[in-house]
Protein backbone atom coordinates (compact mmCIF):
# COMPACT_ATOMS: atom_id res chain seq x y z
CA UNK A 1 0.00 0.00 0.00
CA UNK A 2 2.79 1.99 0.82
CA UNK A 3 4.04 2.07 -3.06
CA UNK A 4 0.63 2.68 -4.44
CA UNK A 5 1.22 6.38 -2.37
CA UNK A 6 4.10 7.14 -3.48
CA UNK A 7 2.72 7.06 -6.97
CA UNK A 8 -0.20 8.86 -5.92
CA UNK A 9 2.28 11.48 -4.00
CA UNK A 10 3.99 11.86 -7.47
CA UNK A 11 1.38 12.15 -9.87
CA UNK A 12 -0.16 15.63 -10.43
CA UNK A 13 -3.62 14.48 -9.96
CA UNK A 14 -2.21 13.42 -6.41
CA UNK A 15 -3.82 16.80 -4.70
CA UNK A 16 -7.55 16.61 -4.37
CA UNK A 17 -8.19 19.72 -6.15
CA UNK A 18 -6.34 18.77 -8.96
CA UNK A 19 -8.09 15.51 -8.99
CA UNK A 20 -11.73 16.86 -8.88
CA UNK A 21 -10.99 19.24 -11.48
CA UNK A 22 -9.77 16.24 -14.17
CA UNK A 23 -12.91 14.91 -12.62
CA UNK A 24 -15.47 17.45 -13.81
CA UNK A 25 -13.67 17.97 -17.44
CA UNK A 26 -14.00 14.22 -17.89
CA UNK A 27 -17.75 14.28 -18.17
CA UNK A 28 -17.47 17.45 -20.49
CA UNK A 29 -16.10 17.88 -24.10
CA UNK A 30 -15.00 21.32 -22.67
CA UNK A 31 -15.88 24.29 -19.97
CA UNK A 32 -15.33 27.83 -19.32
CA UNK A 33 -13.13 28.76 -16.47
CA UNK A 34 -16.08 30.57 -14.73
CA UNK A 35 -18.12 27.38 -15.30
CA UNK A 36 -15.29 25.47 -13.47
CA UNK A 37 -14.85 28.01 -10.70
CA UNK A 38 -18.02 28.30 -9.72
CA UNK A 39 -18.74 24.13 -10.02
CA UNK A 40 -15.34 23.33 -7.65
CA UNK A 41 -16.09 26.89 -5.67
CA UNK A 42 -12.81 28.20 -6.17
CA UNK A 43 -11.38 31.79 -5.79
CA UNK A 44 -10.17 32.63 -9.43
CA UNK A 45 -6.54 32.74 -8.12
CA UNK A 46 -6.91 29.45 -6.33
CA UNK A 47 -8.12 27.56 -10.19
CA UNK A 48 -5.64 29.41 -12.00
CA UNK A 49 -2.71 28.16 -9.87
CA UNK A 50 -4.00 24.55 -10.18
CA UNK A 51 -5.12 24.64 -13.82
CA UNK A 52 -1.33 26.17 -14.62
CA UNK A 53 0.16 22.88 -12.73
CA UNK A 54 -1.78 20.93 -14.73
CA UNK A 55 -1.39 22.75 -17.81
CA UNK A 56 2.48 22.21 -16.92
CA UNK A 57 2.10 18.26 -16.99
CA UNK A 58 -0.14 18.28 -20.04
CA UNK A 59 -3.08 17.09 -18.21
CA UNK A 60 -5.59 19.94 -19.43
CA UNK A 61 -5.19 22.36 -22.31
CA UNK A 62 -6.26 26.43 -21.68
CA UNK A 63 -7.36 28.25 -25.05
CA UNK A 64 -9.30 31.59 -25.41
CA UNK A 65 -12.70 31.76 -27.47
CA UNK A 66 -14.09 34.43 -28.49
CA UNK A 67 -17.86 35.80 -28.60
CA UNK A 68 -19.42 39.24 -26.70
CA UNK A 69 -15.78 39.04 -24.59
CA UNK A 70 -13.05 36.89 -24.72
CA UNK A 71 -13.74 33.40 -22.40
CA UNK A 72 -10.69 31.17 -21.13
CA UNK A 73 -11.74 27.65 -22.14
CA UNK A 74 -10.16 23.98 -20.17
CA UNK A 75 -10.26 20.72 -21.49
CA UNK A 76 -8.61 17.44 -20.49
CA UNK A 77 -5.64 16.00 -22.33
CA UNK A 78 -5.67 12.04 -23.94
CA UNK A 79 -2.61 12.22 -21.25
CA UNK A 80 -4.39 13.67 -19.01
CA UNK A 81 -7.47 10.97 -19.53
CA UNK A 82 -4.28 8.02 -19.02
CA UNK A 83 -2.74 9.92 -15.92
CA UNK A 84 -6.86 10.16 -14.22
CA UNK A 85 -7.16 6.22 -15.39
CA UNK A 86 -4.10 5.62 -13.54
CA UNK A 87 -4.98 7.27 -10.29
CA UNK A 88 -8.29 6.62 -10.29
CA UNK A 89 -6.77 2.55 -10.36
CA UNK A 90 -4.32 3.26 -7.68
CA UNK A 91 -7.27 4.80 -5.04
CA UNK A 92 -9.46 1.53 -6.09
CA UNK A 93 -6.24 -0.75 -5.18
CA UNK A 94 -5.74 1.26 -1.80
CA UNK A 95 -9.36 1.19 -1.26
CA UNK A 96 -9.28 -2.33 -1.75
CA UNK A 97 -11.70 -2.70 -4.50
CA UNK A 98 -9.70 -4.55 -7.01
Amino acid sequence: MLDELAKLSKSPLGNPTRLAIALYLLSRERTSFTELRKALKLTAGNLEFHLKALEEAGIVRTYYGFGRRPRKFIEITDAGVDELKNVLGILREVAGYD
